[in-house]
């Protein structure tokens, strides 16, 4: 009589939870699909949202404080001089080690590095997400009079 009813009550239990399911399954056959065709649609970004950074060249005076608080070591800055007459070789972020944790941005005494909106960073090899922020054809480098777009700007002071 034991086995009948703990059989009984398997059965149950089975039938009860794929009724459960089918519940909540059942209502999104007829729901329209949300896809997005990705490369023709961009999702819509959050603005908490931490891409790839934005550097601003003029206001870095090499402290060092990004590269020496980032902690995977995927901040490399090579300059000339330190301070306000400091002149800027390298900075380098490698992407294929970066966290997107933005402590490279707290201690920056001049803001100069803030996380921006860009998520996506593409390419066939490792040495193609090396970027150099440095190199002034560099479209995420800004120099001291640009216009730095409203989102990256207003995600950055947050």
């Amino acid at each position: 009589m034991k086995a009948l009813a703990l059989w009984a009550n398997r059965v149950w239990m089975g039938l009860k939870t794929t009724w459960i399911g089918l519940t909540i399954t059942v209502p999104y056959i007829f729901r329209r699909p949300y896809t997005l065709q990705y490369p023709e649609e961009v999702p819509e970004i959050p603005p908490s949202e931490r891409g790839l950074h934005v550097f601003e060249i003029d206001k870095c005076i090499a402290c060092d404080q990004c590269s020496k608080i980032c902690p995977v070591d995927c901040i490399v800055i090579e300059a000339e001089g330190k301070g306000k007459t400091a002149r800027i070789r390298t900075f380098e972020i490698d992407y294929t080690k970066c966290l997107f944790c933005a402590l490279c941005c707290e201690p920056c005494p001049t803001e100069c590095i803030h996380m921006g909106p860009q998520f996506d960073l593409v390419g066939y090899t490792r040495d193609e997400v090396i970027i150099d922020y440095a190199d002034r054809e560099n479209p995420r480098c800004f120099s001291e009079g640009e216009k730095i777009p409203y989102e990256i700007v207003s995600f950055a002071r947050k």
